[in-house]
């Protein structure tokens, strides 16, 4: 090659790094593009879900959370991916074919120096065509690779499914939340009509000079008081129906209607049987035992260094060199490596694998811990929540007796406003504190059932395998 065509193809190579390099990242554009399209699928998504006149009940919600939640799409990718991982490692046991071409030109050619002068060595220009097949004999890590990858996959596929697990928890928290919080703005709704209707009668009892003022007044403010608390309360419904929808993945400003649900019925057992069902079935210890099996595999890896690997290989190599007696021919044989010394780093490889082991066995036992502490939190939440219900269902019985007596007086003048508005009160607060026991109990049953692990997955498998 002469000097110009090297400068030439200097300068080529050049200009293409150069146009390369030009191709600037556009932040603001890129940015703009996806917020329009995300926003655009988004809607398009929720149009499609959701309905203006649907009420939603509670397996709805969760058949759409389990179908479009992105933790739960992730799940499925990773899992996807530790599949894939445990194929890759399938194939160290497959021979590995390979197909190589090269062409070689010589400016010189080369020759060698004789008395008669030089002498060419090979052609000045040389294609060759090989074609490799090799395959391990003896390599004992390869089938410890492939045992940790098929762990790692199925950790991946556990964990698909506890991510579902955590997204129905999650769903029917924020679903009994929004019930519960609309039977209480339905309760403060009625008990604003009654107290304006009440405040209707002490203003004509004022302006008859039958009561003082500030009990006219007294009444107003009581208006204006539970006016504030049912705005609250709307604008928390609001907010919870945004994470809901976040949880279902959707978009949290669309409007969802809720369909009442029935009450869930606890599980029936002791703590100690509970506690067992957890041991035994619970994700987080399946995935421990998994972790633990994986560092085992890396004890057995550290160990194969120690041991030699051996390898076939078969190349045909086709040539177009004529000083070549045989333009193909075949070339087999026989590799085998093993470490003789390097340093005394396999023996410490070897070493930190097996603390490595003592680590996940100490981690297991950790959670295994928290667990059984979860599930007895869990257990006594619900026993206590079970008394709450019982305690606010009977204090909410003798509140309402009490107000409808002190109405009756009232209305025959033996007690006055101030006394009828406290009472009316008291029989608000109790019915509230009703709803939200009867909300915690719903909650405390679905924290017990995932504490467990029996937290139903009530899903089409070909929806998920179509969104991996």
């Amino acid at each position: 090659m002469t000097n110009s065509s090297k400068i030439s193809l200097f300068l080529i190579l050049l200009m293409v790094v150069t146009f390369t390099g030009c191709n600037d990242f556009n932040a603001r554009e890129i940015r703009q593009e996806q917020v329009e399209s995300y926003q655009n699928e988004l809607i398009r998504q929720s149009q499609e879900i959701l309905s203006e006149d649907k009420q939603l009940s509670l397996e709805e919600c969760i058949s759409i959370a389990l179908e479009n939640n992105l933790d739960i799409r992730i799940a499925l990718v990773q899992r996807q991916i530790a599949e894939l991982g445990r194929q890759v490692s399938f194939s160290q046991f497959l021979p590995q074919v390979n197909l190589n071409y090269n062409y070689n030109r010589w400016d010189p050619q080369p020759g060698l120096a004789t008395a008669t002068g030089p002498q060419p060595m090979h052609d000045e220009r040389v294609r060759e065509l090989t074609f490799n097949v090799q395959m391990s004999v003896f390599n004992p890590s390869t089938w410890f690779m492939y045992s940790m990858h098929q762990r790692g996959q199925e950790i991946a596929e556990i964990a698909a499914d506890y991510t579902k697990q955590m997204i129905i928890l999650q769903v029917t928290t924020y679903y009994y939340y929004c019930l519960g919080l609309e039977q209480i703005e339905n309760a403060l709704q009625t008990s604003v009509k009654a107290s304006e209707a009440l405040a209707w009668q002490l203003d004509n009892l004022n302006n008859e000079g039958m009561i003082m003022p500030w009990q006219s007044e007294q009444a107003n403010i009581n208006i204006d008081s539970q006016k504030l608390q049912l705005k609250r309360v709307i604008n928390i419904i609001e907010q919870t129906k945004g994470r809901l929808l976040i949880a279902m993945g959707l978009s949290p400003m669309n409007t969802i209607k809720l369909y009442p649900a029935s009450s869930a019925e606890a599980p029936q057992g002791q703590l100690e049987d509970f506690i067992a069902e957890a041991l035994l079935n619970h994700p987080k210890l399946r995935i421990s035992d998994r972790q633990v099996a994986i560092e085992k595999e890396k004890v057995k890896i550290a160990l194969a260094g120690f041991l030699p690997s051996l390898a076939g290989y078969a190349n045909r190599v086709n040539t177009s060199d004529s000083f070549q007696y045989y333009s193909s021919y075949w070339l087999m044989g026989l590799s085998g490596v093993m470490t003789i010394f390097n340093g005394f780093a396999n023996i410490h490889e070897y070493d930190a694998a097996k603390e490595n082991v003592k680590i996940a066995g100490l981690e297991r036992e950790q959670e295994t811990l928290a667990l059984v502490l979860e599930v007895f939190n869990a257990y006594q939440n619900l026993q206590l929540v079970n008394d709450s219900v019982a305690l606010a269902e009977r204090n909410y019985q003798v509140t309402d007796a009490h107000y409808n007596q002190v109405f009756e007086q009232w209305t025959e003048g033996m007690v006055n406003a101030s006394d009828l508005l406290s009472v009316a009160a008291d029989k608000e607060m109790a019915n509230m504190v009703r709803i939200n026991s009867q909300f915690q109990a719903q909650v405390s049953i679905a924290t017990l059932l995932n504490a467990i692990g029996q937290t139903e997955i009530n899903i089409n498998e070909a929806k998920d395998d179509s969104q991996s």
